[in-house]
């Protein structure tokens, strides 16, 4: 899974200066939300999911309406409060950010199990323009090419998914794929 906008988020707080450690984390969580906007806005997640112990609770959230939730949270009570709030409902659930593309490849994965091919290349490349750069989308698009014998296609797609994150599942099937395609089979 990506890397969210959490990471490298640290507060500390020092009873004797509570009041200066609110207003760090009033503008901690103003530059967050600012991040968290840009991602909306490029379209890098567009869904929020909560689930409790592996399982889904309730529908997946909007990323927008989820972050005016906990930005009206955070204004209406103290910060403390919303603080606090937040710290035990993330002990319980489980917060993930989903990317749309995310969800178009897995349609396009139910219709390819299906036979469905040409939707399910319709489906890949969607994914792939809102995130060009997805390997998983990318493997599938390629495997799916191949299986259907536009090979030079195939090795352009999946020579692209190769050069993905290392050690992405997907980039190694990639490039495990790449070899056996590009290596010349012997007569028997």
């Amino acid at each position: 899974m990506a890397e969210g906008p959490f990471k490298g988020f640290k507060l500390e707080i020092d009873p004797e200066r509570i009041e200066e450690t609110l207003e760090r984390l009033r503008d901690r969580v103003v530059e967050l939300g600012k991040q968290a906007g840009n991602s909306f806005a490029a379209g890098r997640y567009t869904k929020v999911r909560l689930s409790y112990r592996g399982k889904q609770v309730g529908p997946e959230i909007p990323l927008a309406v989820f972050l005016a939730g906990e930005g009206v949270a955070f204004w209406i009570l103290t910060p403390l409060a919303a603080l606090l709030v937040n710290l035990g409902a993330r002990a319980l659930l489980d917060v993930e950010l989903i990317h749309e593309a995310d969800e178009l490849v897995q349609q396009g994965l139910a219709l390819y199990l299906d036979g469905e091919v040409d939707a399910a290349e319709a489906k890949y490349r969607e994914a792939l323009a809102r995130r060009p750069d997805d390997p998983t989308a990318l493997y599938n698009l390629g495997t799916l090419l191949r299986v259907a014998g536009r090979r030079d296609e195939a090795l352009v797609t999946l020579r692209r998914a190769a050069m993905g994150p290392e050690g992405h599942p997907d980039v190694v099937r990639a490039a495990e794929a790449l070899s056996r395609m590009e290596t010349p089979r012997r007569a028997l």
